[in-house]
């Protein structure tokens, strides 16, 4: 009888979009009445700062004043608003299980940490105060894609290649609209 894995590619991807809701949830819960409510869909639901910090943002502010060097890695978990985790896990649930397929769930995993890592690390240097979200994580998921199309080759190495092109055209568009 063959034993069947605990560790399935959609466990792991549960595991982190649920992660990913439950810090957002925590955060909201202690941010409590400084819970930043609007109307603007970019600000709606926004964690207070104070709690942001406490549980992990990472930036010049925590790294320099605190030396909470462990923010590179947990401000991958945390998120700034409903719209920002929202993207985000869509995000998570279209690319992680393409990165899954094509290198498995521990290289997918290893690639979504250390590029969400290198990604706080970079806006440290670039002297950003504060920081928080996925979306490093997600662009190293999405270059891991963008150089396994290019260098497999063939038709299925073409789709991938030209489908993480269209999501880089979309990021690079988006990051120059929308602020922060």
């Amino acid at each position: 009888m063959k034993s069947q894995s605990f560790f399935t590619p959609g466990f792991l991807l549960k595991a982190i979009v649920y992660t990913n809701i439950a810090l957002f949830i925590i955060s909201l819960i202690y941010s409590g009445k400084n819970t930043f409510v609007s109307i603007n869909p970019l600000n709606t639901l926004t964690p207070a700062e104070n709690v942001l910090r406490f549980m992990g943002a990472s930036g010049r502010l925590p790294i320099i004043q605190f030396q909470t060097w462990s923010s590179l890695v947990t401000a991958n978990w945390l998120h700034g608003s409903l719209l920002h985790i929202v993207f985000n896990i869509l995000a998570l649930r279209t690319v992680v299980p393409l990165v899954i397929k094509e290198f498995g769930p521990f290289r997918m995993f290893s690639i979504y940490t250390l590029a969400g890592a290198g990604g706080f690390f970079l806006s440290f240097l670039g002297r950003v105060y504060l920081t928080i979200g996925a979306s490093s994580g997600i662009c190293g998921l999405i270059g891991a894609l963008l150089f396994f199309g290019k260098s497999r080759g063939g038709q299925w190495g073409y789709l991938v290649y030209r489908q993480t092109s269209g999501w880089i055209i979309s990021l690079g568009v988006i990051g120059f609209l929308m602020p922060n």
